[in-house]
């Protein structure tokens, strides 16, 4: 046994294509190595911009023994009269055996056979090539004649197994000993320069950060969160400071940072709580090129920051009106008209929800710094200088605050709108968004989301359930895509349809918010399963109800009174009469039920309603026929059943409760 190590060297990888090797390798090479009964003890994934590489503890050169058995035709086709049949000695012959091996088991033929034992270095190539499969990330590239598709060019393969050199090649690059034992690759890629695994960098750049810092006088952060990114851009880490004129912390505090960290993933700097003018950044360079790289990076920041004050100057000038009054020259979509399209939408939709003047003046103007030279030039401060820009007009400051916060929360678990009328508005712009993407025909599929519509499903649900926001799905979404038509747009789904889709998205968002707080799975599907188009709100509430009472005597009896007429009120719904009619009882125990559906009714607990039908539900059946001779009989008993399900599915669908 012997460590094995294989090393994809590659041209410089995209941070994206490090992450998804860093989080899948080490399982993939496991799992490769496992199917060829070539178990490890463990595997370590090594990932830096250049190289891609899983060392696997422990490896046997040799393939365990095994016995494997083989299950063929059953009995009466493998047997033929007192011998085996021509399938069966055609099964025997495909494993190389003879009938004569076969045995009768369960009633069908089997066949154990030895497997046959192979060496590591027999099956080296194919698990180089199951690896670089299992290594395939959203955006791969050809390069010269190779047929291969790989997120960069690989120019070195190095796969070693303990001190040996393994046969492999991929896309002609054949195996070569980059390291001489596998067992200390990383400290041999340290001697290099190279830092890895992952983590172990990350730590050196913030030691580093922390350190330069500290010289400084002062203490770092990264509100963008760039490093998480950086870590897979170096892998010689060192960390460079630089400076920057005073004058330009006059500018709005989140525009200087944007500046800093949106393309030159720079990290700002504090003093005594206040913005310090200097950055730090974590380099690839050696220490002796600090003095050019500092300079080169001044350079850059401090050509856009010169942008960044030209471009609020001139959205000054200009004014907030003025920018939305361009706003019908800007496309949302192609196929759904202009943001003064999105606009109007917008305007009607807040003031559906009940959004006051300041909601429904933040509408109006919410999406006007779109036509600003700022967001032009900075587009991650979208909706955030609009919100300078309104305040900078003197409008009220709900306005402002709601053009701010109209599009939070940016991200899982992000902080939610803190005014009512920034609620609204987020609330009304996702929705938008989302019933307009799905109306056109754009429903994500697998891991593409190019509109965020599963981040704006999730922030809808967010607010809602923290503001208890009744929300009226179905009106709004209908609402909206009678909008996109008279508006022109391009649509391929009619209203019933988008108002499902639409209905079916949001619901999976409250079914993940709901599964979060610990709701087991099966009440998750009988709260949704209440009602067609379920209302957030009220999906929630019966998932929590559901949750405290699924033990209680209370939600026994609801169970019970259910579980004995949705069947039999599912089988016969057709035939069930329009209404109870108590000329036609034939036994006390019908006009009692009807009597206790009737108290039902008014009562506002959905539990308590539910569980005051279980006596007499079962008097009922324990008095009458419902499926009786007489048809008219048979109906009116059907109607007291489907009314009994209609109760308790206040409570939700209680055919999915597993109890």
């Amino acid at each position: 046994m012997a460590d094995l190590l294989i090393e994809l060297g590659c041209e410089e990888l995209p941070a994206g294509a490090c992450r998804v090797a860093d989080e899948v390798a080490g399982s993939v090479l496991e799992r490769l190595l496992a199917e060829r009964r070539l178990p490890a003890t463990g595997v370590e994934t090594l990932v830096s911009p250049r190289r891609i590489a899983v060392v696997a503890h422990d490896v046997p050169a040799q393939q365990a023994a095994d016995r494997i058995e083989h299950r063929g035709p059953p009995e009466a086709v493998a047997r033929d009269g007192d011998g085996w049949s021509k399938a069966a000695e055609g099964f025997a012959r495909k494993h190389g055996v003879t009938a004569a091996a076969l045995e009768l088991r369960d009633g069908f033929a089997w066949i154990v056979v030895d497997a046959a034992t192979g060496s590591l270095a027999a099956v080296a190539q194919e698990v180089v090539d199951g690896l670089i499969d299992g290594l395939q990330v959203p955006k791969n590239m050809r390069w010269g004649h190779e047929a291969l598709r790989f997120a960069r060019p690989i120019r070195t393969l190095c796969v070693v197994h303990g001190t040996e050199l393994l046969d492999a090649q991929v896309a002609g690059v054949a195996s070569s000993a980059v390291v001489a034992d596998a067992a200390t690759y990383a400290a041999q890629v340290a001697a290099a320069g190279v830092t890895v695994p992952t983590a172990t960098r990350r730590a050196q750049m913030e030691a580093g950060l922390d350190a330069a810092a500290a010289t400084l006088g002062t203490s770092w952060s990264d509100p963008a969160g760039v490093l998480d990114e950086v870590q897979y851009l170096v892998e010689r880490v060192n960390v460079v400071a630089g400076r920057f004129d005073e004058r330009y912390l006059a500018l709005p505090d989140r525009v200087l940072v944007t500046a800093m960290q949106s393309h030159q993933r720079y990290l700002p700097l504090d003093r005594d709580g206040e913005r310090f003018a200097g950055f730090l950044t974590v380099v690839n360079s050696p220490p002796a090129n600090d003095t050019v790289v500092r300079a080169g990076n001044e350079r850059v920041l401090v050509g856009r920051l010169d942008d960044a004050v030209f471009s609020l100057e001139q959205d000054r000038a200009r004014g907030l009106e003025a920018m939305a009054a361009e706003l019908h020259r800007i496309a949302f979509h192609a196929k759904a008209g202009s943001l003064a399209d999105k606009t109007a939408r917008l305007v009607a939709l807040v003031g559906a929800l009940g959004g006051g003047p300041a909601a429904l003046e933040a509408a109006r103007l919410a999406k006007a710094d779109q036509a600003s030279t700022m967001v032009q030039e900075f587009a991650a401060l979208e909706g955030y200088v609009g919100e300078q820009y309104a305040r900078a007009a003197g409008l009220d400051e709900q306005v402002c605050r709601a053009i701010g916060e109209q599009f939070l929360p940016d991200a899982a678990g992000g902080a939610l709108p803190e005014t009512t009328a920034g609620a609204v508005l987020a609330v009304a712009d996702k929705l938008d968004t989302l019933v307009t993407a799905l109306a056109i025909g754009e429903k994500p599929t697998g891991s593409r989301d190019p509109y965020g519509l599963r981040r704006a499903a999730a922030g809808i649900v967010a607010i809602v359930l923290e503001r208890g926001l009744a929300l009226g799905l179905a009106d709004r979404v209908a609402a909206v895509h009678a909008l996109l038509t008279a508006q022109g747009a391009k649509l391929a789904l009619d209203a019933a349809a988008t108002e499902q889709v639409v209905a079916a998205f949001i619901g999976d968002r409250v079914d993940a918010v709901l599964d979060g707080e610990g709701i087991e799975v099966d009440l998750v599907r009988a709260a949704r399963g209440a009602d067609g188009t379920p209302d957030i709100l009220a999906h929630a509430e019966r998932a929590r109800l559901l949750q405290t009472a699924v033990d209680s005597e209370a939600f026994a009896a609801a169970f019970a009174a259910f579980t004995r007429c949705h069947r039999l009120a599912a089988k016969g719904g057709v035939e069930a009469a329009p209404a109870f009619d108590p000329a036609r009882a034939e036994h006390p125990s019908e006009n009692a039920l009807a009597s206790a559906l009737a108290v039902a009714a008014t009562e506002p607990d959905p539990l308590v309603a539910a569980a005051s039908l279980r006596a007499p539900v079962d008097a009922f059946f324990d008095a009458v026929l419902v499926i009786a001779d007489d048809a008219a009989v048979r109906a009116n008993r059907l109607r007291l059943l489907a009314d009994v399900v209609a109760v308790c599915r206040r409570l939700g669908d209680l055919s999915q409760v597993q109890r």
